[in-house]
């Protein structure tokens, strides 16, 4: 339950503001760029209030040298780094909470954090590189939007009534994928709409 707290506090709690210079990233000399392990080692504390910076930085370290990349959380919990690359990021921030994060360009970033309660949900949101949070570039899609034709009012009914979508950013290129979750149907729902939902992929 304290872990479940935890995931729910993450999730929704509100980004501070931040000043000018704070979390700020530039390109190091030598004509590398950006990249994404830059991003998150320069991250405030805010956008990732569990881990200290001395966490992210080790984390880091570890997938390098290609070791498990597991700290312990402020909260004593584990959290681990699963994927890095120049541009892509993926870390199980809790038990119940998964964060992804692509560099879509020099100074654009995605951030989906996908909460499990127990079925996934997640938040999408963009920041530039000194993690100032911007507009939204996708519009996520409505309930409708994957379903096919032929499933029955009620149950689109129950899916609309508490929309359910997890989103996933690509490791390969800069596109998300949205899929519509039927926890909230019945088992005789979930077995009608074998086969009727879909997947949505945006370009970002």
């Amino acid at each position: 339950m304290r872990y479940q707290l935890i995931a729910v506090i993450l999730f929704l709690v509100p980004f501070l503001p931040l000043r000018a210079d704070e979390g700020a990233v530039t390109p190091p000399k030598g004509g590398r760029g950006v990249c994404i392990r830059d991003i998150y080692a320069a991250a405030p504390d805010s956008i990732f209030p569990l881990l200290t910076k001395n966490n992210r930085l080790d984390q880091i370290d570890f997938r390098e040298n290609n070791m498990k990349a597991d700290v312990k959380n402020k909260f004593d919990a584990h959290a681990e780094l699963l994927v890095l690359t120049d541009r892509y990021l993926r870390l199980q921030l809790s038990k119940h909470c998964l964060v992804e994060m692509r560099l879509l360009s020099d100074s654009t970033i995605c951030m989906v954090q996908t909460y499990n309660a127990p079925a996934p949900d997640s938040r999408i949101r963009f920041f530039n590189a000194a993690w100032q949070e911007q507009p939204s570039v996708i519009e996520q899609p409505s309930v409708s939007d994957f379903l096919s034709d032929d499933i029955d009012t009620d149950t689109r009914l129950a899916l609309e009534a508490l929309p359910l979508i997890k989103a996933s950013l690509s490791e390969e290129d800069n596109t998300i994928t949205f899929e519509l979750q039927t926890s909230e149907l019945t088992k005789e729902q979930r077995k009608q709409v074998e086969g009727k939902i879909h997947e949505i992929t945006k370009e970002l």
